[in-house]
């Protein structure tokens, strides 16, 4: 690691050009799998999408996006950090919507583009890094977990008809089966022998934490709360940058967003979700230590989407857009199949390609060493398909699996019926009627939900990092 101002010499390359076991290296490896001799086989698993697609008539559409950046506090002690964390929230009105894009008028009234934009919300937070205590609170990682409960997880901000994101965490814990009973209160147990979320050690004993008030002392210094469950202190950093830890807590909270927004939208309203899309950036899947509470959003969809149904609406349509990705991509390896058919002419529809294991397995991750025999067992609430548009746009998108769990379906494997289309009804042509919808040409193969909560939500680094580390420094009262 150089010195600070130190620079690396313009030949520091050359030595590793011409190292003879470098090129040896290079010239013996393979770069993904050879597609050229399997075209046929790819695009028999093509369905045609040419008239599934239909203009939706109303409803709302629900998108949204976080962004993160980590302050430096002091110039001289650069360990010192602060997380700030922003998340953007976009509603677009379908018939607002509508009268927007049929205007016959070239241009744009403001007044209706002032009113879109007031449809959006953003939230911003702030979370201890390394070296951040307070008086209340000495111990960084402690004052960063009670950040998380008190700041976030019971934040006023988050509320949706009254109700805290922590309400819904509690939802998701009993769907979890991880809510227990101990004389007349309930809890989650933390059992012997786990490591604890204080200091990583072995807990001596059983740990009962009620969910009111969500929290219990087990020292005087030493609290645990219920949402400690996430486990996401455990990649907390004492010590340096915090950029994982903080990554990870702003992944699992946009999931945790929809389901705290389908859930509190259905309990105040049905007919809201009724009519609702929501659209996710990125798949929707969990990763890290929170990934098991993929599967109770999962089974919380469910249940919404046949309430829905029970009197006589649609329920929620959820998808998540990913704009990179092993799956997106093969999007691009294969795109002339996608805008061709056989006879090399020009495809006028829409197509789609459901990623099924053996698919994924054979042509977009050959080299994967899978653990399971369902790829996203631990992860994944939502199936994998490629979309191509009438436009020849191209997505890569999950949209939300039309079970409660990932059981076996009539006898048969859940990898097996989670590809079978006739279980999604209605959903893949919601779907495609969505993307069709709201293709823009902003940008290559986007849509305006996800461009717009991007918008609002992204940080620049710079210079609008460099702002925000001033910030913190003043507010910090710090040179």
């Amino acid at each position: 690691m150089p010195y600070l101002n130190e620079r690396s010499t313009a030949s520091g390359g050359f030595d590793i050009l011409n190292d003879p076991t470098m090129q040896e290296f290079l010239s013996s490896v393979k770069v993904g799998p050879e597609l050229s001799a399997k075209q046929g086989e790819i695009r028999s698993k093509l369905v045609d999408a040419s008239g599934m697609a239909k203009e939706l008539g109303q409803g709302i559409i629900y998108a949204s996006d976080a962004s993160l950046y980590e302050a430096i506090a002091r110039e001289n002690l650069p360990t010192v950090r602060v997380g700030l964390l922003k998340f953007s929230n976009v509603i677009i009105g379908v018939e607002q919507y509508k009268r927007l894009r049929d205007r016959n008028e070239v241009f744009v009234d403001p007044v209706d583009i002032a009113a879109l934009k007031r449809a959006s919300s953003l939230m911003s937070f702030a979370l201890p890094g390394a070296g951040i205590t307070s008086d209340d609170i000495p111990k960084t990682k402690c004052l960063f977990r009670h950040m998380v409960f008190s700041g976030i997880f019971h934040s006023k901000k988050f509320e949706v008809g009254g109700m805290s994101l922590y309400d819904t965490f509690v939802d998701l814990l009993e769907r979890s089966k991880s809510v227990v009973e101990k004389e007349g209160r309930r809890g989650i147990l933390l059992a012997k022998n786990r490591k604890s979320p204080v200091d990583g050690e072995p807990l001596p004993n059983d740990v009962f934490v009620p969910l009111d008030p969500g929290y219990v002392d087990i020292a005087s210094d030493s609290r645990i709360y219920v949402t400690d469950a996430l486990r996401i202190q455990d990649v907390f950093a004492e010590e340096g940058g915090n950029t994982e830890c903080f990554n990870r807590l702003m992944s699992v909270l946009e999931h945790l967003m929809v389901a705290h927004v389908v859930r509190c939208s259905h309990l105040t309203d049905p007919t809201i979700t009724g009519n609702m899309n929501v659209i996710v950036d990125g798949p929707l899947a969990i990763f890290g230590e929170a990934a098991r509470f993929h599967k109770s959003i999962l089974s919380l969809l469910h249940e919404v989407r046949n309430d829905c149904r029970s009197r006589g609406m649609r329920g929620p349509l959820v998808i998540g857009v990913s704009k990179t990705g092993k799956v997106m991509e093969h999007a691009n390896l294969i795109r002339e199949i996608l805008d061709f058919n056989k006879d090399g002419l020009k495809r006028e529809g829409a197509v789609f390609l459901p990623i099924d294991d053996d698919y994924r397995k054979t042509f977009i991750e050959p080299n994967r060493v899978s653990t399971t025999d369902n790829f996203g067992d631990e992860t994944y609430y939502g199936q994998h398909f490629i979309v191509r548009t009438s436009k020849g746009k191209v997505f890569d998108v999950t949209l939300a699996y039309p079970f409660a769990s990932k059981e076996p379906v009539n006898g048969n494997p859940f990898r097996e019926e989670k590809v079978r289309l006739q279980h999604y009804g209605d959903d893949i042509s919601q779907m495609l009627s969505l993307i069709e919808m709201m293709q823009t040409d902003l940008f290559a193969d986007a849509l305006i939900p996800v461009h717009l909560a991007h918008r609002y939500a992204s940080i620049a680094h710079s210079p609008g990092g460099r702002s925000l580390d001033r910030f913190v420094k003043e507010a910090l009262s710090v040179g």
